[in-house]
C-alpha cells in the first residue's frame, strides 16, 4: 500500500471553494508517485526537514506578511523564505517539516506563526530565520479528545455533545489543517482556525493550546478560512457568509451575519470599514464593525482570496485569476490595476505607499502603484 496523508478530509472541502484546494490537490497529485514507497522508507512530512531548494522566491507560496523590516512568505513542502531588501533578494529559513503551509503571522520583528497542513503550528521568535513545532495533527486528537473528557469544565453530557460533533464530522489528526493564525502584540494570546469548525487557542505564545469550540458561535462547524485584526477587533471569516468578532471582556467570538450564502476567504480594512471577500468575485462592506453589510461592486470574477490594508485609506484586493484592485476610500470603489506578472495570486502584502508584494503559484511578485 502506499503510505500517503490526503490534504483534505473526504467530505470534499473544494466543493465550498476554499482558497487553496485546487493548488492543494495538485501538489498533492504530484506528489503522490514520491509516495508510494515501501512503508520501511517513508518518512512523514511531519518529522522530515525541509529541503534547500533553488530560487526559492519562484516556488509556489500561499501567505506573505511585511514585519516592519523583513517580509516573509510560507509555501508548500515546507517552505518558508525571507527578505530584508524590499523583495530584492530571498533566504530560505529553516524549518523542521516539509507540509504545506497555508498562513503567517507575526506578532512583532521577531516573534512568529505559521499553519498548514499535518495541524501543523510553528513558532519563531528570530524573525523567521529559524522555526520550532509547537503543535501538529499527531497530538490534535488527544489534546481535543483530553480537553472535553476532562478539562472543558461542562457538564459531562454536554462535553460529550460537542467531542461527539467534533469526531464525527472530521476526525481532528494529521489529516487535518489550519488555515489562519494570530497572535495579539504581547505574542502571548493566539488563534489558530481551520475547517470543520477547527478552532484552538494558546495564551502562553504557544507552548500549549486548547479548544475554543465552546466559545464559537458555530455549532454546526463551518469551514473557518481566516483569522485577522481589523481597526482593534479580532475578526474570524468562514462559509455561509459568516463573520465572526471575538466580542472584548467576554472571550467570545460571536457571529456576524453579512448576508451572503458563499464562502468568505478573509477580512481586511482599517477602523473606517472592514471588508470582506470571497468566491466568485463577492467583496462586502461594513461601516458598523460588522452589524450591516452591503455589497461592493467590483471587477472581479473569480474567488477574491487576499487583501490588504495599506496606509492612509488604500486598501488592495487580489483574486486567484491575477485580478489586483485597489480602493482609495476605505473600500466603497475599487479600480483594476493592471499586472506585469500575472499568477494565481493567494496573499498580497504593502511594501510601502506605493510597492506591494504578492505570493502565488509562481512565487513572489512585486508591483508599483501609480
Amino acid at each position: 500500500m502506499c503510505a500517503m496523508r490526503t490534504a483534505f478530509a473526504s467530505s470534499g472541502i473544494t466543493s465550498t471553494g476554499l482558497k487553496l484546494a485546487s493548488g492543494a490537490m495538485l501538489a498533492l497529485a504530484l506528489s503522490l508517485p514520491a509516495l508510494c514507497v515501501t512503508a520501511k522508507s517513508f518518512v512523514d512530512p511531519l518529522d522530515q526537514p525541509a529541503s534547500t531548494v533553488l530560487q526559492a522566491a519562484q516556488k509556489p507560496l500561499r501567505d506573505i506578511v511585511n514585519t516592519g523590516k523583513r517580509l516573509i512568505a510560507v509555501g508548500d513542502n515546507g517552505l518558508i523564505i525571507f527578505s530584508d531588501d524590499q523583495a530584492g533578494t530571498w533566504r530560505q529559513a529553516q524549518v523542521p517539516v516539509s507540509v504545506d503551509f497555508n498562513a503567517v503571522h507575526f506578532a512583532d520583528e521577531q516573534h512568529g506563526w505559521a499553519v498548514g497542513h499535518g495541524a501543523v503550528i510553528l513558532h519563531s521568535s528570530d524573525g523567521g530565520e529559524t522555526w520550532t513545532k509547537q503543535l501538529d495533527g499527531r497530538q490534535l486528537e488527544t489534546l481535543v479528545v483530553d480537553y472535553f473528557k476532562n478539562k472543558s469544565g461542562l457538564e459531562p453530557a454536554q462535553a460529550e455533545s460537542y467531542l461527539s460533533a467534533i469526531l464525527s464530522m472530521s476526525r481532528p489528526g494529521p489529516g487535518q489543517f489550519f488555515m489562519g493564525v494570530w497572535f495579539d502584540e504581547s505574542g502571548s494570546n493566539g488563534f489558530a482556525v481551520g475547517p470543520f469548525g477547527l478552532i484552538v487557542g494558546s495564551h502562553d505564545g504557544g507552548k500549549t493550546w486548547q479548544p475554543w469550540n465552546t466559545r464559537i458561535d458555530n455549532n454546526d462547524l463551518l469551514h473557518l478560512t481566516a483569522i485577522g485584526e481589523v481597526g482593534g477587533r479580532l475578526f474570524i471569516t468562514g462559509e455561509r457568509g459568516h463573520v465572526w468578532s471575538l466580542e472584548p471582556g467576554t472571550g467570545r467570538f460571536s457571529a456576524l451575519q453579512t448576508g451572503y450564502e458563499g464562502t468568505l476567504f478573509g477580512i481586511t480594512g482599517g477602523q473606517g470599514a472592514l471588508l470582506a471577500y470571497g468566491l466568485r468575485g463577492h467583496v462586502f462592506r461594513s461601516a458598523d464593525e460588522g452589524h450591516t453589510w452591503s455589497p461592493v461592486k467590483s471587477d472581479f470574477n473569480t474567488g477574491v482570496v487576499a487583501g490588504a490594508a495599506l496606509s492612509g485609506r488604500g486598501v488592495v484586493l487580489v483574486s486567484q485569476s491575477a485580478q489586483v484592485a485597489m480602493s482609495r476610500d476605505q473600500g466603497g470603489t475599487f479600480t483594476p490595476l493592471d499586472i506585469q506578472r500575472p499568477s494565481l495570486f493567494s496573499g498580497v502584502v504593502g511594501m510601502s505607499d506605493h510597492q506591494l508584494a504578492l505570493v502565488g503559484l509562481n512565487g513572489v511578485t512585486t508591483m508599483n502603484l501609480k
